[in-house]
């Protein structure tokens, strides 16, 4: 009697079920989907996700995912920053800690991770989910930088990878440098021509990818690598960005600023694309300042937005900025830049007050480290995007 009754109740509209479940937090949003199919699918969707990341507060602490080493030399720990130690989020076994890079900033909740030695993985840290992508079919990953980046068209997100070519020299097989596309949920990777664009722009920017480190970035549709100034140049280059176009998968440039862009690098700001500048003091080799240059998408100009006087905030926080040779601008939270510094310490700083706040520190970064855990630490933001592993 009782289950002809409830077969029989009249259901909620979707819209009214969808506003009562993008105001609950994120780990009542995961078990629901254990309701029903429904709801399962409801909080899967592409709407719901974006309801929800619009209905999150900006005045939210900041989150951060790092990596960390296992006793095992062919495994690396997830982290989140939820706790002083890091909570563990997840084990990725055959990922070696001691050369795994992550990107900085999560597309749509997914972050692409990386080891030369085993590949690829995509990882969506709010629910756990990841998925190792296909194996490249040229097996070159140590000469590798890549970026994930989403397709408005399709809504689709895809990896793109840029590698070095076949050559005699390594300027040449930089010159040489190649492209492969993965849609997520596919089984193989795409080659993508690179022939309309000049050879040195592609070798440039794999270039300071491979040899500096510099991640690609996504803003305005199009994943971005920044062009080395000095890589075989006779004279500075009229483009300082290489861009890829997720939608169209084609390559277009985006003009030199008004600056020398050397030791510079790229990031998303309110989803668009920015270039930091690390100014040094004079006769000196620390930092004095960090300016923040912003493109406009429409005719491709850049102009200043924001300038970080990293003396003055040592002197009013007691925080020094000035002595790492690596500040990296990773993100942005609400009126917060986030700031990682190669000693493995990571900083939120106001743009409306001007105001620094330490926020997290990785263990065991000795003070003569180099950029290379700024490559360990990403933003984390919460969205429940589906991980498609490959057919």
């Amino acid at each position: 009697m009782m289950m002809a009754e409830t077969k029989g109740m009249p259901m909620l509209p979707e819209e009214m079920i969808t506003e009562v479940l993008v105001r609950l937090p994120v780990k009542a949003i995961l078990r629901s989907r254990a309701v029903c199919r429904r709801w399962a699918a409801l909080v899967s969707s592409e709407e719901f996700c974006a309801a929800k990341e619009a209905a999150g507060s900006a005045a939210e602490p900041v989150k951060l995912l790092f990596l960390s080493r296992t006793a095992r030399y062919d495994s690396t720990e997830v982290r989140s920053s939820d706790d002083d130690g890091g909570m563990r989020l997840i084990i990725l076994t055959g990922m070696r800690g001691e050369s795994a890079r992550i990107t900085s900033t999560p597309c749509r909740g997914l972050t692409l991770l990386h080891d030369p030695e085993s590949g690829f993985y995509v990882l969506n840290a709010t629910t756990r989910a990841v998925t190792m992508l296909p194996p490249c079919q040229d097996k070159i990953l140590h000469s590798t930088t890549a970026g994930l980046g989403f397709d408005a068209k399709t809504k689709e997100c895809k990896v793109v990878r840029l590698f070095i070519g076949d050559g005699e020299t390594t300027r040449e097989a930089f010159n040489r440098a190649r492209c492969e596309v993965h849609t997520l949920g596919g089984d193989r990777w795409r080659p993508i021509s690179v022939d309309g664009m000049p050879c040195k722009l592609a070798g440039a920017a794999l270039f300071g990818g491979v040899c500096h480190k510099l991640p690609a970035v996504f803003a305005d549709g199009c994943l971005h690598w920044l062009i080395h100034p000095r890589f075989y140049f006779a004279t500075r280059p009229a483009a300082a960005v290489l861009s890829f176009s997720v939608a169209d998968e084609t390559f277009s440039w985006v003009r030199a600023p008004p600056f020398d862009w050397e030791g510079a690098h790229l990031t998303e700001l309110d989803g668009g694309l920015c270039m930091v500048r690390e100014d040094l003091l004079p006769r000196a080799s620390v930092l004095s300042c960090l300016e923040i240059w912003k493109v406009r998408e429409d005719n491709g100009d850049w102009s200043l937005q924001h300038r970080v006087d990293l003396v003055r905030l040592g002197y009013r926080t007691g925080h020094v900025l000035t002595v790492p040779q690596h500040v990296r601008v990773v993100g942005k939270q609400g009126k917060k830049m986030i700031l990682a510094t190669s000693f493995g310490r990571v900083f939120a700083y106001d743009l409306m007050s001007q105001t620094l706040e330490l926020i997290f520190g990785l263990e065991g970064i000795s003070r003569y480290g180099t950029e290379r855990p700024v490559a360990r630490i990403s933003l984390f933001k919460e969205r429940l995007t589906p991980v498609q592993r490959h057919v």
